[in-house]
């Protein structure tokens, strides 16, 4: 072994982080730190193994195979984030880079392993601060947007309703009661919407007392007969108020404004938006209390 080989297998067994030197995935050198990550006790473990498959979940060994040929034919692959589990089951998200290197006169694939699942758990964190109304804990206006774009995108627009959904005469209750008691039927009402939707449907609080649905169907009259039901089970609903320092609970009844349009394929984000905030405000003109879809 020559002293430049000598001084690269010592930084490799000094590095922190996981790393195993293989072709066709039969292990060559593996330090201390990948024989952790695989939950086994020393790097010889991992050298007396067949096969370096053994160590990666079966959804990802046909990527791995086609990361080693790129390896191959790139010099390194692009940094990649996967879910692996140890041979203990212990879960972890990971990046993973391959990269290219001569061996001992021969080539060989060193896989880099850093281990991010506390960075993972930061960014899905930061982002669902983002998206997530802080008083009712549902999805907000950014949510749905997202959503929207991800459905013009896919082509998947067309098979959505979206309804806005908004609480009739909701200052008087403010100005009535306090915004405390105000802010208690936002969060009623929100539990109530969460059991309404399905599994394909999708919800967010707009802000102030309207709420946002996207409902996946390809029947306008099921989407109606839908809303007709919630509407009508909210406007025979008490939402009960707990008084502080007192056994007396205020109960509230509200009903509800619905107006409703079918996304269509193509058109401008906000366009469905739009159609469906018009149809909210003739139910509103017109009495209250009302679904009305919109052309």
């Amino acid at each position: 072994m020559t002293n430049a080989m000598n001084e690269y297998q010592h930084i490799l067994e000094i590095r922190p982080n996981p790393c195993v030197i293989h072709i066709d995935f039969k292990p060559l050198y593996a330090n201390g730190a990948f024989a952790r990550f695989s939950g086994l006790k020393s790097a010889d473990q991992i050298l007396e193994m067949e096969s370096l498959m053994v160590l990666i979940n079966p959804e990802e060994r046909e990527d791995a195979q086609f990361r080693y040929q790129k390896a191959f034919a790139e010099q390194q692959t692009e940094p990649k984030v996967i879910a692996h589990t140890d041979l203990l089951g212990n879960p972890v998200m990971v990046e993973i880079i391959d990269k290219l290197i001569d061996w001992h006169g021969q080539q060989a694939v060193c896989t880099f392993i850093s281990i991010v699942t506390d960075t993972i758990n930061k960014e899905r964190h930061l982002k669902k601060l983002a998206e997530q109304d802080p008083l009712t804990q549902l999805h907000n206006r950014r949510y749905i947007l997202n959503k929207l774009t991800k459905f013009h995108r896919e082509d998947l627009a067309k098979e959505f309703f979206l309804a806005i959904v908004d609480i009739d005469y909701f200052k008087k209750i403010n100005d009535q009661y306090g915004h405390f008691v105000g802010d208690k039927t936002l969060q009623q009402l929100a539990e109530l919407l969460r059991g309404f939707i399905g599994e394909n449907d999708y919800l967010a609080r707009l802000g102030g007392e309207e709420f946002i649905l996207l409902i996946r169907s390809g029947s306008a009259q099921h989407v109606i007969a839908r809303l007709e039901s919630l509407r009508t089970s909210i406007e025979n609903h008490h939402f009960i108020i707990p008084q502080d320092n007192t056994d007396d609970k205020l109960r509230i009844r509200c009903t509800l404004s619905v107006g409703l349009t079918q996304i269509q394929q193509g058109e401008k984000i906000d366009s469905s938006y739009i159609r469906a905030d018009k149809a909210l405000y003739t139910a509103k003109h017109q009495g209250r209390n009302q679904v009305i879809i919109s052309d």
